[in-house]
Order: C-alpha cells, then structure tokens, then sequence
C-alpha cells in the first residue's frame, strides 16, 4: 500500500491541451446497408455450410488459407486513413485514399510540403507507410504487397512488384516496412525490408537516384516458425534486431515470449541473413521436439473454430529498453529488449476504463443504437510511447489514454480523452503527439415518397411485405437464400436496401504538454473561461485575466459590472475601465460612474495610505474592487426587508417608527458625521502618488457624472435620454471645453440646451455670456433667445442692477473638490 502511494505521488499528471492542426474537407461516401451473406438465414448456412467448406479447400490451395481472424477483425476496425510520423518528428505522412500527403512541423503540419499520387486501394485498411531513418524516403505498400518509393516532393522513384498475389489474399499484403541503414556502399541509400502477413522477407538495395531504383539483396521465411503468418515486425536499430509478432504458438517449455507470438530475430551479414534470438529454455525445447516424431498439421484438418490470440501492434521506447503490445484480445504486455522476459500484462477486462463509452453517445440516437454492442469499442487498437515510463492508448471507442507503465494509471487526469472512433496516434516528439480522428454522419435525406418514408436507416433490415409473412413465403425465401448462398446468382439475391450516404470529416490533432501560464492563456483566447478559472484556482494565477477579457468583450450593464468588473483585484486597472469607457447605454453610463466613485471613496483613500491595496476590505455599502463575490445590491443602494412578525412593538427602539422623511435625514446626518470621522484620518498634506492619482481619478468621475446629468436634461429627460442616447457623441461632450459645447450650441440656435448649461455650468459660462450668445446666427431672431439675454432690475434705491442667474447643481460639493485636497 505504501509503495503505490510512493508511486502515484511520482507519477505525476499531464497538463494538456488539444489542438486541431488541420481539419480536412467532408467526404461524401455511399456506404451498402447489410450484406448478402448475414442477411442468408441460419437454415441456409447450416445446410450449406460443408459444401462451402469443401469448395473453399478444394478451390484455393492451401497457402492461400486465410489470416488469423483476430487480425482480420482489428484491421478492419481501423479508419481508412493512416498517420506516420518521421523518426526525428519534423515530417508527417498523412495516407488518404488516392494519395500521400507529406506535411512539416514548421507550421505544425498545417500545410503540405509534397503529395504522393497512389491508385485507389479497394482494402485501405492493408496499407503500410514508413520513413527512411535520415527522413528522405518514403514508402508505401497498398493491400496487394505493391510498394511505390517516393521522394519528399513527392515524386515516385520506383515501384517494387510483389513476388505473387491473389485477389482477397492478404497474406501478400506487407505487416512490416521497415528502412534500415546501409553503410556497405555509397551507391545505395538505404535498405528496404518487406515482410509480408504470410510470414515472407524480402530485403531491397534502394538509392535515391532514379537511374538504379531498387536491387533485391536477400529474402527469407518466417513461415516454419509461424504456421499461420506473422501480424506485426519491428526493428531494433541498437540491437540490429528483428521483433516479429504472430499467434500464440510453442508449448509449454517454450519461452513466455514466444508462448505469446513474440520472437527476435538478429540481423546478420551474410546468410541466412536473420537468426532467431533464444533463451536456454527455447533450445531445449527445440531439442525435445526434434527427438519425438511429430504429425504435420494441416490445414484441412485444422480447427477452424478454436481462435487464437496474437500480437496485433508493437511498439519500442524512446530507450529500446521496453517493448508494448497489443493482443487480438484486448490484453496489452510490456517486455524488456533484448531479453523479451515479460514486465507487465494487463488483460483487457482489468485495465482502468476499458468499458467506458463516450458520455456525448448518449445524445445521439444513431450512436444509442451502436452502444447496444459495445463490447465491441474495448479493445486497444494503437500503442506508442508518451516517454520511457507512460504509453498512448487509443481504444475502438475513441478514448485515449497516455497510462503509467507500472500502474496503468492515467497522467491525464480522472477521465480519458474522447475522440471519434478508433483514432490513430503517433509517439510523442518535444512534449505532445499527434492523433488522427474521423467523423462519421449520415448525410441529410432526401424527401422520399410515403411508400419509402418507413425505411429504415440504421443498417436494420427492411420489413416483409404482407404476401412475405405467411409461412410458404418465408419457405420460399429460405430456399432463394440458400440458393443465392451456394450459387451466388444475382436471380436469387435478396432484395438489396437503399444505399446509405454518409460524411466522413477527417481531422488532425495535437495533444501537447503545456505549462499552467500557457494553457491559462490559450483557455482564455478561446473562451473557455470556466476552465481558464478552475486553471487559475487550482495554480494560483492571476484570475483577472479572465475576468478583462470578459468584461471588454461584453456590454455594460449592472449585471456585466457584477460578474465580472466587480471581481477584478486590480484596482487601477479597473478605475481606467471606468473613466475610459463609454457604454452604449445611458443607465450602464450611470452605472459604470457611480461604480468607479464607490471605489474611490475616503475607505480606500485611507486603505492605500495605509499600505493596503483594498483587496482584502469588505464594507456592507461599498464593493470592493477585488475577486471575491459580491451580494446582489452592492451596485446601488442596500435596502433590509423586515417582515411584519419578526419585530416585536414594544422591544423596537424608537428609530424603527421614525417617517421615510425623518428616516433620510438621520441617514444623511450619520453619513455626514463618519465622512468626519473619516476625513480626520487624512493629512492631505501628505498623500501619496497613489492616493493622489485616485483623487484626480475621482474628480474626473464626478466631472463625468455631472455631464451625464447635463446630457440627459438636454436630451429631454431621463426617460427621453434612453432613447436618445448617443455614446460616441457623449464621449466627445464629456471631454470637451464646456465653453466649446456652449459656443456648439448658440451656433445651432439650441436655446433650450444653452439655457441648461447656463443653468449647472454657470460659474465656467456665465462670465462669457455675452461672447456665446455672440455666436447664434444673424437669422436666428433675437426673440427666440430672450431667456437667455442678461436682465436687470431697479433696487430699493433706485439703482439699475443684474438679476443674477438662477443656478443649480447636480450633487453635493464631494470631500475630493475642498480647497484641502486640491
């Protein structure tokens, strides 16, 4: 128990993050519901069965017989497309279905650098594509064992034929491409090892100049030790050693290894060219077996029901010290290099996560339909290597894993990572590796006539027509599929269902290790800001980050200032956001002000004298300015609701009965006598830059303010101003000489806004009076602005005086305008 707490601890998990690096064009695809031969009757196959089973061994010659069928139904799970990546990771092989595209890490594989032509390959899943070990060749072997060589540019240099090959046969098609390094002469660039599934090796001389092609240099057999064909080869380059994988065979003396299907193979300079590597226990095994005479299996005579498990897919470490296999039965093993002695075996059903389904299915009802065989989403598909101590698992069901090979633990957190269905990965290369993944959907249908409208397009079979449902029709029916069985005539093939059309989006993905500060950043320019938040949580970063972000891309209104401007810790940043900004909305304008005035008060005046930046302060009847959430009224006034049972009449002190008037002007009075209090603990003498900077900032707020009021009267009103509102205009008259406004004014012959000035802005207007209203136009009659002409009346002593101008003011004189604090 110890010890795996030591090990998780040292386990550490991977900070990701998914990319899309290129996402190709939909592909429309026809695809043919169900098939003739699981639509033939259970009864036809029973009486047809050993007649089929005689034809197929009398017909085709034994060395034809078919692959294991664990490796046929793996293969056949595969996308279509296939993923190689170049052994110094700076190349990519992307094989689609007619053509090879070769793509550059310089741009992340985003665009392409050469594009190999192939033919179109009717069985895309057999197809094998590997890099020379300098990364200046490519090879391509399709279903039928025909290998193309090519250049970076993508042009072919040759074309090696295979030695035989017969249609559906794919013994002939190549399990292992292997490029090795040849130093014996300057004439060849490489050697090109093709191993088929049928167990055959064939070694090419290859040269990169097109004028000498290819030269065949050996070829040799894995067919004695491997009965039923080899599935997968990899090479050891340290070791110059041969790693072939194939179906449990041996007995009970033999190795675990090669019990397992897996046996290595020293490369040797001379013939017979390879040399299989065996343990004391191998070779006494060996020695016992040629000592008793053995009857020769057969095929004919073989059991055809009893399958074997084998090795589906390898993969070395980035060491060579450690060997991942995959099994036809889900089983992944992990063996040491050179010895092949067995490190670790998980069976499928004891890995973690085997059986999990990818969550989004469940919202899909073509997918609900799939999850009914789930079963058949377990197992592994691809291995390869995260580092030395952690494989990449991609199952049939789209989850991936990058899992701790002494735990099988997932570094990647609690749950896997979803793609789309059996997806491809490569090994890793500077912290990330890359995945292909493919959609597939149903095309939208066409509108059908009523009479086809109930068919079915989940791949269920069609519905018999009424004359079908009695008992001499299905009769009949078994006789025509059993005679379409045997024969296969088309005159007695079943009725065939609507082909089907689907969209096939492939896509290609990078899951890269990062660090907190770059994932936090790239979170938030996605705007995945919940995950950017619980990233800043669990790392201890700056979470003003993802409220800025929030907060200028949205508009402003109470509920923007209370999610996310109210959280901001930085309270110059946020004193900017209210004086700069200017909302498209008068009341958001408003609010915005009042918001940056509570943030500026003589509390945080004091705070920042103090040493403190206000973060951690909490007042009942200011927000603060920081992270923390706030209460749903600390935007405006705080109002506490008392219900009529809670207070008892005669305990109540005498304040609670005092009148709404009375109630305001105690408010007023207690509000008065803390600004005191407060105002006592300021020497304004001595403020600091800090303290003064939020001084102007608060004087400009309230210069805001009072133009805000000023524009809503000359608009006509609150209730005028929300429709009338300008923001672009109001930014503009906020900022603007007053005297300029005025001037503005007078020269459209605006009496009623001029009259306002003079009204709140007397003490800056009404000394030029006389020098604004010179601007009104000398077609506008004077008549028209007579409120606005200076008046005069005779006193009690008979003198001639000016009737001074009525002002008024939005507000009280704030604390900030005292000639103390100027």
């Amino acid at each position: 128990m110890a010890e795996d707490i030591i090990v998780e601890s040292e386990e550490e998990n991977i900070l990701y993050d998914l990319l899309i690096n290129t996402e190709w064009p939909p592909e429309t695809d026809t695809q043919l519901r169900g098939s003739n031969k699981r639509s033939s009757s259970v009864i036809a196959k029973a009486v047809t069965g050993p007649f089929r089973f005689l034809l197929h061994y009398l017909w085709y010659s034994p060395s034809s017989s078919s692959l294991p069928a664990g490796l046929v139904r793996l293969v056949s799970k595969q996308i279509n497309w296939q993923l190689v990546l170049a052994s110094n990771g700076k190349l990519l092989a992307v094989v689609q279905d007619q053509c090879v595209e070769i793509r550059s890490a310089r741009d992340d594989f985003g665009s392409l650098i050469g594009k190999c032509q192939v033919p179109k390959d009717p069985s895309p899943h057999w197809r094998r594509v590997a890099w020379s070990h300098d990364c200046t060749l490519l090879a391509y072997a399709d279903s039928t064992g025909t290998v193309r060589v090519f250049d970076l540019m993508g042009s072919e240099l040759f074309l090696i034929p295979p030695a035989a090959s017969f249609p559906g046969d794919f013994s002939y098609a190549v399990a292992g491409l292997i490029f090795l390094e040849y130093t014996a002469s300057a004439q060849w660039s490489a050697e090109l090892l093709v191993i088929t599934y049928g167990g055959h090796l064939k070694s090419y001389l290859v040269s990169v100049a097109t004028s000498q092609g290819f030269q065949e240099n050996h070829s040799f057999s894995f067919a004695p030790h491997y009965s039923h064909g080899i599935t997968t080869a990899v090479y050891h380059p340290g070791h110059r050693l041969l790693l072939i994988g194939g179906c449990e065979g041996g007995d009970e003396v033999s190795s675990k290894a090669a019990r397992c299907g897996l046996t290595a193979w020293r490369a040797l300079s001379g013939a017979p060219h390879y040399k299989q590597v065996t343990s004391y226990e191998d070779d006494m095994a060996s020695a016992q077996r040629r000592g008793f005479f053995r009857i020769p299996s057969l095929p004919f005579f073989g059991s055809q029901s009893s399958e074997k498990d084998g090795i589906f897919r390898m993969s070395l470490s980035p060491d060579g010290s450690l060997l991942a296999a995959i099994h036809f039965s889900g089983q992944l093993t992990l063996w040491d290099v050179p010895s092949l002695r067995q490190r670790a075996g998980w069976a499928q059903d004891s890995q973690p996560g085997f059986d999990e389904i990818n969550p989004e299915w469940k919202n899909s009802l073509e997918k609900r339909k799939k999850i009914r065989d789930k079963e058949h989403y377990y197992p592994l598909l691809d291995v390869n290597w995260w580092s030395d101590a952690a494989v990449i698992l991609a199952r049939c069901s789209g989850s991936l894993t990058v899992s701790s090979v002494r735990t099988l633990r997932n570094l990647l957190g609690r749950s896997c990572e979803w793609f789309e269905p059996s997806p491809q990965v490569t090994a890793a290369h500077e912290g990330g590796f890359l995945s292909l993944e493919c959609e597939i959907k149903l095309a939208q249908k066409r509108l059908r006539l009523e009479s086809s409208a109930s068919e079915d397009d989940d791949g269920e079979e069609d519905s018999d027509s009424e004359d079908e449902s009695s008992a001499k029709a299905r009769y009949f029916g078994y006789v025509k599929q059993g005679l379409y069985y045997v024969t296969e005539m088309e005159r007695f093939a079943p009725p065939r269902k609507r082909p089907r059309t689907v969209v096939k989006s492939y896509r290609l993905v990078s899951l890269r290790s990062t660090t907190p500060e770059e994932l936090y950043q790239r979170k938030i320019d996605s705007e995945e800001y919940g995950e950017a938040l619980s990233l800043a949580q669990a790392y201890d970063l700056d979470s003003d980050l993802v409220y800025q972000r929030q907060w200028r891309k949205s508009t402003v209104s109470i509920a923007s200032i209370q999610d996310y401007l109210s959280k901001i810790k930085k309270r110059s940043w946020v004193l900017h956001e209210c004086v700069e900004r200017v909302p498209e909305n008068v009341d958001a304008a408003k609010e915005l002000l009042q918001y940056g005035l509570k943030g500026t008060d003589l509390e945080a005046l004091i705070a920042i004298g103090n040493g403190r930046t206000g973060a951690g302060r909490r007042e009942p009847e200011t927000p603060e300015l920081n992270g923390r959430e706030k209460p749903e009224n600390s935007v405006g006034k705080h109002v506490a609701f008392i219900l009529p049972g809670d207070l008892d009449v005669e305990d109540a002190p005498y304040e609670d009965f005092l009148s709404p008037v009375e109630e305001l002007q105690r408010k007023k009075e207690h509000e008065a006598k803390k600004r005191e209090e407060l105002l006592k603990k300021v020497d304004f003498g001595r403020l600091t830059l800090e303290q003064k900077e939020l001084c102007r900032s608060r004087l400009k707020l309230l210069s805001y303010l009072d133009r805000l009021a000023t524009y809503e009267e000359i608009l006509g009103g609150p209730h005028a101003a929300e429709q009338r509102y300008d923001g672009d205009f109001f930014k503009k008259f906020r900022n603007q000489n007053i005297l300029l406004s005025a001037r503005t004014y007078a020269r459209e012959s605006n009496v009623q806004a001029l009259d306002i000035l003079f009204t709140y802005h007397g003490s800056e207007l009404l000394k030029h009076r006389l020098a604004v209203l010179y601007n009104f136009p000398e077609t506008t009659s004077p008549h028209e602005y007579t409120i606005l002409l200076p008046e005069a009346s005779l006193d009690e002593r008979g003198n001639l005086r000016l009737i001074p101008w009525d002002e008024q003011s939005h507000r009280e004189r704030d604390w900030c305008e005292q000639p103390e604090c100027r």
